[in-house]
């Protein structure tokens, strides 16, 4: 028996798996649960708002309570990352078992799997009793016998890879830890937002119910209905945690692939985009009733817009990436294709991941802001990928990329808006803005000017020369200053707009091909970005 034991685990260990179909299988496994959840709750009549954050919830909850047992899996049986992701992903098939055992014990009569609430002292007391004496409500009998089980199962593999029964004590302690932490997390949160504003101690189960299913809106999401509050309240927070958590796994296990990941999302980028995220959300503000909220939700939420635009432009990157390697081997010879420092099959499922994890965490905060990065990424294909390939067109492509980056400021202007539409927009300052992108997006296309004529590209720079272009863009960029001041009808600004527009035409015209320069090409985007959020901050001081 011990013999058969070891082989099966030794097989299980050794199972062949990628990234593409572990994503494929936990995905498949989250959908199978959902369906058997649904199938025994006789398909009941819901909203797609009920299902979609049924999946975000399960589906965030699952990944965290992976990304967090993984690390316990690789010590308990000594053994690399990636057989402990084979071992951990077999052992999930648990999941599918909770809805089978609480139909079967309540008969059909009302229960609901969610989390136990409680203050501190009353979460020690369900520590040491297995989440304590209410399985119909919170901590089901179903749950309690799958925290069990892999309590123990986890024990009983360390114990077959190990021989050592104080470790897998430890072991099994620890899961069974890790599970109840998950099982109880809004108390947690609860604890650790309301402890700046009562004694720590005098928090109950009452304050946890009040902040998880007090029906409420997170800006212009609407939530009317107490577990439609904690599917998206618990989503958000997992979105963050599991970020947190894959980006420290890859550090730590993969540090090649997430170096070259992140120097290649492009610094100036990521700040150009969180910055037009940010601006849409503030003249939402400005232009609407929307209430301005610094609570824990409202900044979680923030950063979960902010996380789902990032994703958007990396993606768009990876994308780009694979269909520009005759651009980059001549002007870009660090981008990760090029280096091989990540297989390419690896890279384009990348892509697919952050494509994913920008239409996840926008549906969260917005429907709308979800469709509109969809629309940024159809974007982002035509301007790309043959056989269109848009971005050999200079007014098309700038156009095109202009229209993009209007697409993500509009995404935060929805996600805030509480009429959810653009009817209090004005149009004339999305018209300059419009404008202000695609007379300055040329900027970057300086740095790859021979690759561009070798791939046939022919942007600004390639069309007028490297100097001519520079005068050009520079003389339109100092233009857009200098009009802020009329179309916010703010004479206050004439002054700062003059300044700060002279000096992005003087950087500008300072550009160079040489690498080693202050102002060469490359760097032209992450100098002249700081001067436009100079300039926006002085208009936030002196107008608002």
């Amino acid at each position: 028996m011990k013999h058969l034991l070891s082989r099966s685990i030794k097989t299980i260990e050794d199972a062949p798996i990628t990234l593409t179909s572990f994503v494929i299988a936990f995905f498949a496994l989250i959908i199978t649960r959902l369906l058997i959840e649904n199938t025994l709750g006789l398909f009941q009549e819901h909203t797609f708002f009920f299902f979609f954050f049924e999946f975000t919830h399960t589906f965030l909850f699952f990944l965290c309570s992976f990304l967090l047992l993984i690390f316990l899996v690789r010590y308990a049986g000594a053994i690399n990352f990636q057989k402990a992701v084979s071992v951990l992903l077999f052992g999930f098939l648990i999941i599918l078992t909770p809805p089978f055992i609480d139909n079967a014990i309540f008969h059909g009569s009302h229960f609901w799997s969610f989390y136990a609430f409680d203050g501190f002292f009353g979460l020690l007391h369900r520590f040491v009793t297995l989440f304590g004496n209410n399985p119909d409500m919170g901590i089901t009998y179903g749950v309690r016998v799958e925290v069990v089980i892999v309590t123990l199962a986890l024990g009983f593999y360390t114990y077959i890879k190990s021989k050592r029964l104080k470790k897998a004590l430890i072991v099994s302690l620890l899961a069974y830890t890790i599970l109840f932490i998950l099982g109880t997390f809004p108390a947690w949160i609860t604890l650790g937002i309301l402890s700046f504003q009562k004694s720590f101690l005098a928090i109950s189960a009452n304050d946890v119910a009040g902040l998880f299913l007090t029906p409420e809106n997170i800006f212009a999401r609407s939530l009317t209905d107490f577990r439609s509050v904690l599917n998206v309240k618990m989503s958000i927070v997992y979105g963050i945690l599991a970020l947190v958590l894959t980006g420290f796994i890859l550090w730590r296990e993969y540090p090649k692939y997430f170096i070259a990941l992140w120097k290649n999302t492009r610094l100036p980028q990521l700040i150009y985009h969180g910055g037009l995220l940010f601006i849409g959300m503030a003249l939402a503000f400005l232009f609407t009733d929307a209430p301005l909220r610094f609570d824990f939700f409202h900044i979680a939420g923030a950063i979960v817009l902010l996380i789902a635009v990032e994703s958007t432009w990396i993606a768009s990157v990876i994308g780009n990436d694979c269909f520009d390697k005759n651009i980059d081997t001549i002007t870009n010879k660090t981008r990760p294709l090029i280096e091989n420092t990540i297989p390419e099959h690896l890279y384009r499922t990348f892509g697919i991941l952050f494509f994913i994890t920008s239409l996840i965490f926008s549906g969260i905060m917005s429907f709308s802001a979800m469709l509109l990065l969809l629309g940024y990424q159809a974007v982002a294909w035509i301007y790309s990928a043959p056989p269109l390939r848009l971005k050999r067109f200079p007014l098309v492509a700038t156009i095109l990329a202009a229209f993009a980056g209007i697409l993500v400021l509009i995404a935060g202007f929805l996600a805030v808006s509480p009429n959810g539409n653009l009817s209090d927009f004005p149009l004339s300052l999305l018209f300059y803005l419009f404008t202000a992108y695609a007379l300055c997006l040329p900027i970057k296309d300086f740095k790859d000017i021979a690759g561009d004529k070798r791939d046939s590209v022919f942007t600004v720079p390639v069309i007028l020369g490297a100097k001519k272009a520079q005068l050009l863009i520079g003389s339109l960029t100092f233009l857009l200053y200098v009009w802020s001041p009329l179309l916010l009808n703010a004479r206050i600004l004439f002054i700062p707009a003059l300044f700060f527009g002279s000096l992005a035409f003087w950087i500008i015209q300072k550009g160079t091909d040489k690498e080693d320069s202050f102002f060469a090409y490359r760097k032209l985007p992450g100098i002249t970005i700081p001067i436009l959020v100079a300039y926006g901050l002085i208009i936030v001081f002196l107008l608002f």
